[in-house]
């Protein structure tokens, strides 16, 4: 069957998490059930039934409302703020799908799902498994600027599921001053939002910021006139909702697959300890321009870490401070955001003689162990 396995999840985490919560003794059954087969469609029944606490008839006709609990001690005693049943809800209407809710107070409560959902063959799982093996964005750091609760929380599973880095916020004033500190691979940006929409943020990214980060549109139009205002504010490219997951994927994949990523993994498993967002704006796509930028880091940094080793012998404090403050625009330039304080501390500890030597050395002796760590990983990465 060729269904969205994510929304699904989310649909049974929420009944299933009520139905742990509600109930202290009894069992918790959870069965799915073929309704009806066609050429290319199956009809299913997804039925949780529990033996909790239950609820009235008349709260049963207002589960679906935001923020509702039967009584005030049911929220003391299990917790929850009342969203789960409505983002649910959404999520089974965004699928076409029903959901019945029946309960009886003291005795339990079923929830019924069904679900029309398209059939698929082997040889399509096999070429999706395929395909989404191939292009991982697996590590991209995304940042998600959408104000819609139930929005944020679809595209946030997914890109969690895809292992993705995922920064939220809820609008565009609020999406500025986190990318005014933060990098980001790839910035998914809502249209219509309150304080500041995605059009002004866009452009305040690109115009006063000079953020050269792609920028996607997430719109529920696709009209031609709207993706044009996208285009000319700056964004790179657009994409509709409820979005496809395997849209996502591919327009993420497309505009980062020449980004590396800060928290990716290598092959082998071991961990990128640099982030080359900088550099690469810097360099205007002058590729070359970022290899020699790498060279002569790697370079300098072979040459400034015995000296700095001499001056701990020397017990020469000021000259540890020189040589630290040296290497400090490079690690930053570089992106080793991991030991960019511990930089900035040995100097000034070194400096101003806030330390014995001995602690002054361990914090060194972890700076180099990481810097020829990124060396060794920049000198793979220029082969």
């Amino acid at each position: 069957m060729k269904g969205d396995s994510l929304k699904i999840e989310q649909i049974l985490f929420n009944i299933i998490g009520n139905s742990l919560k509600f109930t202290n003794q009894g069992e918790i059954k959870v069965e799915c059930t073929l309704q009806k087969d066609f050429p290319d469609k199956q009809a299913i029944i997804i039925n949780i039934t529990d033996t909790g606490i239950g609820m009235s008839e008349e709260y049963v006709k207002n589960i679906f409302k935001k923020f509702n609990q039967e009584d005030s001690s049911v929220s003391r005693k299990y917790g929850g703020t009342g969203l789960g049943m409505p983002i649910t809800k959404e999520l089974v209407k965004l699928m076409k799908g029903e959901i019945i809710v029946k309960s009886k107070k003291n005795i339990g409560t079923c929830v019924t799902l069904k679900f029309t959902i398209d059939k698929g063959s082997g040889g399509n799982r096999k070429g999706n498994a395929l395909e989404k093996q191939d292009i991982s964005i697996a590590g991209t750091k995304v940042l998600l600027v959408e104000d819609n609760e139930l929005n944020q929380l679809v595209a946030e599973n997914s890109l969690n599921y895809f292992k993705c880095s995922v920064t939220k916020a809820d609008n565009g004033k609020m999406a500025v001053e986190i990318a005014r500190n933060e990098p980001f691979d790839i910035i998914l940006m809502d249209i219509q939002m309150p304080e500041m929409d995605g059009i002004e943020a866009t452009k305040v990214l690109r115009e006063e910021l000079e953020i050269r980060t792609p920028i996607i549109a997430l719109t529920a139009n696709a009209f031609k006139t709207e993706i044009d205002n996208c285009i000319n504010a700056g964004m790179n490219d657009y994409i509709t909702k409820p979005f496809i997951e395997e849209n996502l994927l591919k327009i993420i994949y497309k505009h980062t697959k020449n980004a590396k990523h800060l928290h990716s993994k290598k092959s082998t498993g071991e961990e990128v300890l640099y982030d080359l967002k900088n550099i690469k704006t810097l360099s205007r796509g002058n590729e070359e321009f970022v290899q020699k930028m790498l060279s002569i880091f790697i370079s300098q940094t072979q040459e400034t870490i015995p000296l700095i080793e001499k001056a701990f012998e020397e017990k020469n404090n000021s000259e540890i401070a020189r040589l630290v403050h040296k290497i400090k625009p490079s690690v930053e330039g570089i992106g080793i955001f991991s030991i960019k304080e511990d930089v900035k501390l040995l100097e000034i500890s070194a400096k101003e003689q806030k330390a014995e030597l001995t602690e002054l050395y361990a914090l060194f002796e972890k700076i180099k162990q990481t810097l020829n760590t990124v060396i060794n990983q920049l000198k793979a990465e220029l082969k």
